[in-house]
């Protein structure tokens, strides 16, 4: 039995679709849909949180803005978005942006975890925390008062 021979390094399942599906509409449809991927990066993240593509068919794009100002504001872009965009997809897969209002779901915002650092008060400070405290007659709010403020000296964000 004979054997194969060995492929020279492993290759991407997607650059095999792309080479064997060249010239046939599996392609087109595949880069097409790449809009969607690339669509925030293109058109920027303020943008991308007003306007989302919706379809395309025979090369015309289907945009969803959430607001009229906003509509208004991306008719005198399109031109720019579509260049932009078939400049990415390596193709002339658009040739018109259409602009409908519709409902735009807003992507996820990733939050950076804030670290905070607590650091022991200074004599000062507490004597600072003692003397306006001292004006509360309530014993409760006076002791509230004071672990608020030493709370708020002692941490800072960094």
């Amino acid at each position: 039995m004979q054997k194969r021979p060995r492929m020279p390094f492993p290759r991407a399942v997607s650059g095999l679709l792309q080479e064997n599906t060249i010239g046939h509409e599996l392609a087109e449809r595949l880069r097409e849909a790449e809009i969607w991927r690339i669509w925030p990066e293109v058109v920027g993240a303020t943008l991308a949180c007003r306007a989302q593509p919706l379809r395309i068919i025979n090369g015309t794009l289907t945009v969803a803005v959430s607001s009229a100002p906003w509509m208004q504001e991306l008719r005198f872009m399109t031109a720019m978005m579509k260049e932009k965009l078939n400049a990415r997809l390596g193709a002339e897969a658009i040739q018109e942006i259409v602009l409908r209002a519709g409902r735009v779901d807003l992507p996820a915002i990733e939050v950076p975890e804030e670290i905070t650092v607590t650091r022991p008060l200074t004599p000062q400070q507490q004597a600072q925390i003692e003397a306006q405290s001292a004006a509360i007659t309530d014993p409760e709010t006076r002791q509230a008062f004071i672990e608020l403020m030493q709370a708020s000296l002692e941490t800072c964000s960094d």
